[in-house]
């Protein structure tokens, strides 16, 4: 499969996960692209200030790698500085969410994984 940038949906997400602003999210990969377990693929876009709340994976693992800019990522309670080319995975059973504390957008590519 190859999806081209005119057929990627982009949309905003206000309060993601309850959390401060809104993301400005590209869906490259959905449910259902994958017979492996990808559940979705993002490119998603936090202005300054914007957050996505933490959250718990009772069901999948989440990857998140910082493209561009800078912030807080909170994992199991614990607050982290990370930056751009660092990422981070939330596994099953475990809390995430992030903040972008920079003044630059930041720029992550999310990967959802769950088990078929």
């Amino acid at each position: 499969m190859i999806r081209r940038n005119d057929e990627i949906e982009t949309r905003p997400i206000e309060r993601c996960h309850e959390g401060e602003g809104t993301v400005d999210v590209r869906i490259v990969l959905q449910r259902g692209d994958s017979v492996m377990g990808v559940s979705f693929m993002h490119d998603d876009t936090l202005p300054p200030g914007v957050t996505i709340g933490e959250h718990l994976h009772d069901d999948s693992e989440e990857v998140y790698f910082v493209a561009e800019g800078s912030g807080v990522i909170v994992m199991d309670g614990e607050e982290s500085p990370i930056e751009a080319g660092e990422v981070s995975l939330v596994s099953k059973d475990h809390t995430h969410g992030i903040r972008n504390t920079g003044d630059t957008p930041m720029r992550l590519i999310v990967v959802g994984i769950k088990q078929r």
